[in-house]
């Protein structure tokens, strides 16, 4: 006849390990759940923009300090944007902008810095978002009204 030794509050070998292993694992999972911080982009700080001189900086000094921009303008190529953006996701919700800036540096027509603005987030434009649905052919079609329509396809391409 085996017989246990009792090691924890009187409790056998096998069900002290089970506890121990269900607690950290508990601890564990716990853990997990905080917030979540995490930055895209370039993040700029003021020493490097004050690095930046009006009228004397060209676009490879620019490149070289700050590296390549996160988009050049579409119709104007005198024009480069770092952006930077911090998100925050609190536990069990949605993903939302802590702070958000987007320099943008302005050249001239010799690829000199002209000008540095600086946009926030709360420059940025709201957009609105509609849960309507657009409406598409077929989708209000009961299933007899479907099938006769395709035979009616069929048959036209025929």
């Amino acid at each position: 006849m085996t017989r246990l030794t009792c090691t924890w509050w009187g409790r056998s070998r096998y069900a002290t390990i089970a506890i121990v292993c269900a607690a950290s694992l508990g601890f564990g999972a716990l853990s997990g759940c905080g917030e979540r911080v995490s930055s895209h982009g370039h993040v700029i700080n003021e020493s490097e923009i004050n690095k930046l001189a009006i009228g004397v900086t060209t676009r490879a000094d620019i490149i070289e300090m700050l590296g390549q921009p996160s988009f050049s303008g579409a119709f104007d190529k005198q024009t480069l944007y770092y952006s930077s953006q911090i998100m925050r996701q609190p536990v069990a919700q949605v993903k939302e902008t802590q702070e958000r800036l987007v320099y943008i540096l302005r050249l001239d027509e010799n690829n000199v810095l002209n000008t540095i603005d600086l946009i926030n987030k709360d420059d940025g434009l709201n957009v609105a978002h509609i849960d309507a649905e657009t409406p598409t052919p077929g989708d209000t079609f009961g299933v007899t009204e479907q099938i006769f329509s395709n035979l009616q396809r069929r048959q036209s391409a025929e």
